[in-house]
């Protein structure tokens, strides 16, 4: 199992939601990719946030909390009970707007926004019984909307002869037409590109069957 990664432009105005007419438009691109290769493609969009604790608001509320009063008694000299006071009551005012809905999930470094989508992907790829198409040619295109992430998941059988080039292709296809239009625009053309690259080595059959659906899975 391989995977890949790509930040989706900010610029991307669909990030909230994809309409039903958007998801016929991919489910169709899945369909059409299918009939050129032996591998099979799930698309996964993600509109809840990857990361749903406050964790990282604390950590930040907790780090000023002990570092901002010291530099504050370096130019007002004070009692250390009065330091504490001020560092408990600073860490409780800072974690309080800090996990303010419209702020929690601002605080979070970008690098663990990309963990957390690279783990929810994986995790996507073994929930959906992707490793269990015959040949193991099965591929997810995971899209976190709310973060702005794509992974690509590759199982062995396609990623023994393309490579992890071939996933990274994806993802900057997803961004590359993302940056153009929507979300959705960006994963049809993901899935094409796919399409494009599965039906080299992996050609469509005549005893193919389609082993997983077609249909976008909205968590």
């Amino acid at each position: 199992m391989s995977a890949a990664e790509r930040d989706l432009p900010s610029s991307d105005a669909s990030v909230a939601g994809l309409s039903d007419a958007a998801l016929a438009r991919i489910a169709d691109a899945i369909a059409a990719a299918e009939t050129r290769t032996s591998a099979e493609i799930r698309v996964v969009v993600a509109r809840a946030p990857l990361v749903q604790h406050p964790f990282f608001s604390v950590l930040w509320a907790s780090l000023a909390a002990l570092v901002v009063p010291w530099f504050v008694a370096l130019l007002w000299p004070m009692p250390a009970l009065e330091l504490l006071a001020v560092q408990a009551v600073l860490f409780v005012a800072l974690a309080s707007l800090l996990m303010l809905p419209g702020v929690v999930h601002r605080v979070i470094p970008r690098l663990a926004l990309k963990a957390a989508a690279r783990s929810a992907a994986i995790e996507t790829f073994l929930a959906y019984g992707i490793p269990q198409t015959a040949g193991r040619t099965g591929i997810l295109i995971y899209a976190a909307a709310r973060e702005r992430l794509v992974e690509v998941v590759a199982d062995e059988g396609v990623h023994t002869p393309l490579g992890h080039g071939a996933w990274q292709d994806i993802c900057d296809a997803v961004a590359s037409r993302a940056r153009k239009g929507s979300l959705a625009d960006g994963l049809v053309c993901g899935v094409e590109k796919a399409g494009e690259l599965l039906s080299g080595p992996l050609p469509c059959r005549p005893e193919d069957r389609n082993e997983l659906a077609n249909h976008v899975i909205v968590l």
